[in-house]
């Protein structure tokens, strides 16, 4: 199974690295992601960073994450120029700068903030470097960079804004005046900390296990989450902290529903269902005026790979480019998390997830997308056997699927997407081929200089064409 793990996805939980590194990385294939966006019509940048995206999944193979990172700022720079990179830039790449915490009481003068270095670059530091840190709109604070590890204090009481919000740490390595690599990472003030995730807590121990509502099920959700974060766990990816907070405090004090056609939005959801003792964990985004739609509406279900979670095509994948395009179609979009080690476990349960959804939100039965990369493609193939008659079109990227009842699969159009660099792409062939000869309607696409980090982004447009079609 290793071959098929999700580069991209490193951002998100996994056991075999320290938290704090995870996240690193994973922003580091986020801001990769972003540059190759940028490089959309430069074919001749995407090739020269293409072979340096191989090199840095060969890293993560090996579990050498700091190689991996190496490699990731050197294909960023690949898609700007053929030269390399300055040994100045160079060095402030190899940088990482964590927070303290993620989460900070609002009465707090400042925070500690530690830059090290992340992995060992190739050359000599360069004269004088300094950071530069800030806190949204605060005051910046400038501290030079000498021996490393280096800790800075952030001021946190004074900055701008209301007492409880979410706020980006902006750090910039300068030589000589000049911003060399940048750094953002979420962080959140929040106003009575302790005092109002104690309230949550006191409220939550009230709730039946297992949960029978949506609303009581996240609520232990977000309760999670912030106690985590209190233990100094990061969390996987920028979470909205203080709205974390303030939806669970709203949650304490309710009896009816709350997640309903008439609030719009990205929400983190537990949906109660027989599998799942504490409920199956979702993000979902709601269309604005959902309510006031005559018809009922589209749906996407996006599962996601090895060491993914219901973050991954949103925060990843192509800078979340699938809930993107879905949104802009007027779609409501939903990721579940799967549960097991490095999410490799069963399927979520997709079917049980859209009965439940259906209670509240005007789902249109007969349009419903499935949409898997790497493990997920093997899981949408294999959702749609279980549940025939569900699903409108299905997209299978970065991997294959077991075929077991290709009778049930006889009206639904699959799309398989591959890179050509891809170690899946035997996996993908084996199920166009399959699935050809059960007479099952499918398109295979292969596409040059990709492989899996970058199979979504690239195969992104073509699937929301094959969708529209059905």
């Amino acid at each position: 199974m290793r071959r098929l793990l999700p580069f991209v996805c490193l951002m998100f939980a996994s056991p075999l690295f320290a938290q704090a590194d995870r996240y690193e990385l994973g922003r580091r294939a986020h801001a990769f992601e972003v540059a190759w966006d940028e490089k959309a019509d430069d074919a001749a940048a995407k090739k020269r960073a293409a072979p340096l995206v191989n090199k840095a999944v060969q890293q993560f193979y090996m579990l050498k994450l700091d190689g991996a990172a190496r490699e990731l700022d050197a294909a960023r720079h690949a898609l700007d120029s053929a030269d390399p990179a300055p040994a100045a830039v160079k060095w402030a790449d190899s940088l990482q700068v964590i927070p303290e915490a993620r989460m900070v009481d609002a009465s707090a003068a400042d925070m500690t903030v530690t830059v090290k270095r992340f992995y060992k670059p190739d050359v000599e530091a360069p004269g004088s470097p300094v950071v530069r840190m800030k806190l949204g709109t605060g005051k910046a604070v400038e501290m030079p960079l000498g021996l490393l590890p280096a800790k800075i204090k952030v001021p946190v009481k004074d900055v701008p804004g209301t007492a409880s919000a979410d706020f980006k740490l902006t750090a910039e390595i300068l030589v000589d005046g000049k911003v060399l690599a940048t750094r953002v990472i979420g962080v959140s003030r929040v106003e009575k900390l302790a005092e109002r995730l104690a309230g949550v807590k006191k409220s939550f121990a009230e709730v039946p296990i297992p949960p029978k509502t949506i609303e009581d099920a996240s609520f232990g959700l977000l309760v999670k989450t912030l106690s985590d974060t209190m233990k100094k766990e990061p969390p996987e990816t920028d979470l909205p902290l203080s709205r974390f907070l303030f939806g669970a405090e709203r949650l304490s004090k309710i009896d009816e529903p709350y997640y309903l056609p008439s609030r719009p939005g990205e929400f983190w959801l537990s949906i109660p269902t027989e599998k799942a003792k504490t409920g199956t964990v979702i993000r979902i985004r709601i269309p604005a005026k959902l309510e006031e739609r005559k018809d009922p509406v589209p749906v996407l279900v996006a599962l996601h790979g090895i060491n993914g979670s219901e973050n991954a095509f949103f925060d990843g994948y192509g800078n979340g480019i699938i809930p993107r395009l879905a949104s802009e179609r007027g779609w409501i979009v939903i990721a579940p998390r799967a549960e097991g080690l490095l999410g490799a476990g069963p399927a979520p349960p997709v079917a049980a997830i859209l009965d439940a959804l259906a209670k509240r939100y005007p789902i249109d039965p007969k349009r419903v997308y499935l949409l898997g990369h790497s493990i997920g493609a093997a899981h949408v193939v294999k959702a749609a056997q279980k549940d025939p008659g569900r699903y409108a079109s299905i997209a299978a990227l970065g991997g294959g699927g077991e075929i077991t009842k290709p009778e049930a699969l006889k009206d639904v159009p699959f799309f398989v997407g591959c890179g050509k660099l891809d170690a899946g792409l035997k996996d993908a062939r084996a199920l166009r081929q399959t699935l050809t000869d059960a007479k099952v309607p499918c398109t295979l696409k292969e596409y040059d200089d990709v492989e899996q980090i970058l199979i979504v982004r690239e195969s992104a447009d073509d699937v929301f064409k094959f969708f529209d079609k059905k």
